[in-house]
C-alpha cells in the first residue's frame, strides 16, 4: 500500500489542495481546516447547505490566506483578528479568534452575515474533549480513503465518480475495496496513525466537487447505501484517524499495517 493523494483544505468545505509532502501534527495536515464559516448565532457553515462554497479556493500566503471564487473574484485575508467568538461543530463548541475583517467579502458571497473563525489559540468548550485538542473538522485529524473502494463504487454505479467528493486528507492505493475497515494502525516512515472512527456519509457527496451540482439521482449516496453500510446500518466511506506519532509524509511513502 502506498499515499497516492494528500489534501488539505485551508476552510472547512473549500476546494482542496493537492500537495506533494505535509507535516503532520496532532491537529492533522498543517494548515487543515483552520478556518471556518458560522452564522452568527455559531452554527457551523458547510457545504451540504452552501455548495458555493465546493469552488472557494484558499491558498495559504504569508501572514494570511488568498482566497478565490469563480463569482466574485479574490480576496485577501490577513491574520488580523478581533475578540474571541464562539463556533458549534457537531455539538462540540469551540471559542477561536474572528478574522472580522475579511468577514464582508464572504457575507457578499453567501448572501448574509456570516463570520469567520481562526483556529488560532483556539479553546474546547464542549463536555467531550477529544485529546488532540479543538479542531473544526468534523471530529478527528484525518480522514482517509481507499483507492479500492472508489474502484468498487464506480464499478457498480457505472460510473466515473472523483475522489475529490469524499474529501479526504489521505487516498491510500489499494487493490482490496473496504480494507480500510480493518485498519487499526498505519505506520508511514516516521508517522503513526490510529483509526477512530469510520465515516458516515451524506447528501455532500452527491454534489459534484467542482460545480456544487447535485445528482439528480442521487448517486453515488444511493448505490453506497446498497453496498456498503456499518453495523447500524450507517452509510460508510472512508475512516478517521488520529496522529499518534507526528512526521513528514510524501505521496508515494509506503504505508505499513500494524
Amino acid at each position: 500500500m502506498q499515499i497516492s493523494q494528500i489534501v488539505r483544505y485551508p476552510l472547512k468545505s473549500c476546494k482542496g489542495e493537492s500537495l506533494d509532502q505535509v507535516d503532520l501534527g496532532r491537529l492533522g495536515i498543517e494548515g487543515d481546516r483552520r478556518l471556518i464559516l458560522c452564522e452568527p448565532n455559531g452554527r457551523f457553515i458547510t457545504a451540504r447547505s452552501e455548495p458555493k462554497l465546493l469552488q472557494l479556493e484558499v491558498r495559504p500566503e504569508l501572514n494570511g490566506w488568498r482566497v478565490i471564487h469563480p463569482s466574485l473574484g479574490s480576496t485577501f485575508i490577513p491574520t488580523e483578528s478581533s475578540l474571541d467568538d464562539e463556533v458549534e461543530v457537531w455539538g462540540r463548541k469551540i471559542n477561536a479568534p474572528r478574522l472580522d475583517g475579511s468577514e464582508p467579502w464572504f457575507s457578499q458571497l453567501l448572501g448574509r452575515n456570516v463570520e469567520l473563525l481562526w483556529n488560532n489559540e483556539a479553546s474546547d468548550l464542549a463536555e467531550k474533549r477529544y485529546p488532540w485538542g479543538p479542531i473544526f473538522s468534523d471530529g478527528y485529524p484525518l480522514l482517509i480513503c481507499n483507492t479500492a473502494s472508489l474502484a468498487a463504487i464506480n464499478q457498480a454505479t457505472g460510473g466515473m465518480y472523483e475522489m475529490d467528493r469524499f474529501r479526504p486528507n489521505l487516498v491510500i492505493d489499494t487493490d482490496l475495496p473496504w480494507a480500510e475497515d480493518e485498519w487499526e494502525w498505519l505506520d508511514i516512515g516516521e508517522v503513526s496513525i490510529r483509526r477512530c472512527k469510520p465515516c458516515e456519509r451524506c447528501v455532500l457527496i452527491t454534489r459534484d466537487p467542482h460545480t456544487g451540482e447535485k445528482d439528480r439521482n442521487q448517486e453515488p449516496l444511493r448505490t453506497l447505501a446498497k453496498i456498503h453500510r456499518g453495523p447500524n446500518r450507517e452509510v460508510l466511506f472512508g475512516q478517521n484517524f488520529s496522529v499518534e506519532r507526528p512526521g513528514r509524509i510524501t505521496v508515494g511513502d509506503q504505508v505499513q499495517l500494524r
